[in-house]
């Protein structure tokens, strides 16, 4: 063997030995968490993420009319809104976005979204974006409460809500701590929701977070968490993908670990619940669709060949989808 397949084979089996103590240490810290601030590693890791952020929002298709920065107990809140004067009276659309991305995760579902209704788009506190947590959140009660704070401020008494990941979590926190406020609830790709991520998916994301880590060994990581080819990770160069993985690289995320809803919970909602499931996902299972069954209004539908990007992959037929199932919430 060569001193350059040597080097990788060293390299891959130590990255192997450390990605099992971070996952140790990831489930560890779900059990006794410490709460902090969200923060970027370096500087020069949140100019990368800022650039590519500023990228998609200049080619977002449809541009935000309202740019806001609210105040909120834990920090303040980067959020924006799509709306014009002919849906200013329609039920508003709440987006939550997935871990390491920021409100430019929408950019291709939002002119879709937004032709009927009003759309606002946040970057949370705690996870990378133009949020500036200033307290750590104790528990996803104060996640929630963060969120009915900035719906005040909009004077926002109930809302569509859409999440997309850890996105669904936040959101379906959001709804058990305050269902009064949500007209529907849209868990696309939900984790942390209706069951807990498996092992692997721990595991994986464990290793991708190895800045040191041959990039071939960092795509499989990537690629076995999101259902993705690597090869196709390997080569896309898109603002959007850049953004997340500059997010994954150098951002130091700082939100509680949810909890997966219990039957209980899940039967006492009264709202219609939509649950988008990708094909090719390793963070959904069977027992995520089994779960959800427990909700008395719930729209189960796996989107055939997509991937835990499924927002992003099926944005148009989702857009239409999506509109059917709020209009029915609304009667």
């Amino acid at each position: 063997m060569s001193k350059a397949g040597k080097k990788r084979k060293f390299l891959k089996t130590l990255a192997l030995i450390i990605g099992i103590f971070c996952c140790i240490y990831t489930l560890m810290s779900l059990v006794f968490p410490s709460p902090q601030l969200g923060h970027f590693k370096t500087a020069s890791g949140q100019e990368t993420y800022l650039k590519y952020y500023d990228q998609v929002m200049e080619k977002m298709p449809l541009k935000p009319n309202q740019v806001y920065d609210l105040k909120t107990t834990w920090g303040t809140v980067r959020l924006y809104e799509w709306s014009r004067p002919e849906t200013k009276q329609a039920t508003p659309l709440m987006l939550f976005p997935g871990r390491s991305s920021g409100a430019p995760m929408w950019e291709k579902n939002i002119p879709y979204f937004a032709r009927n209704h009003p759309v606002y788009a946040f970057d949370m506190l705690g996870d990378a974006g133009k949020s500036l947590q200033s307290l750590p959140f104790k528990n996803m009660k104060e996640v929630a409460a963060s969120i009915s704070q900035l719906l005040d401020q909009l004077a926002i008494k109930k809302a569509h809500l859409l999440g997309h990941s850890f996105g669904s979590a936040i959101a379906a926190a959001f709804a058990k701590f305050f269902p009064g406020r949500v007209q529907s609830l849209t868990l696309l790709e939900p984790a942390f929701t209706l069951n807990y991520p498996s092992l692997s998916v721990f595991f994986w994301g464990s290793l991708s977070q190895l800045k040191f880590l041959p990039k071939d060994l960092k795509n499989k990581a990537l690629a076995e968490i999101s259902g993705e080819d690597p090869k196709k990770i390997a080569s896309n160069q898109d603002p959007l993908a850049q953004m997340i993985k500059a997010a994954t690289d150098s951002y130091s995320t700082s939100l509680p670990t949810p909890k997966p809803l219990s039957e209980a919970e899940l039967k006492s909602w009264t709202f219609p619940v939509y649950l988008g499931l990708a094909e090719k996902s390793s963070v959904t299972k069977e027992e995520t669709q089994k779960n959800a069954k427990a909700i008395p209004q719930v729209t189960i539908k796996k989107w055939e060949k997509t991937t835990h990007s499924l927002p992003m992959e099926v944005a148009e037929p989702l857009a239409h989808e999506l509109e059917d199932f709020w209009q029915k919430a609304e009667k």
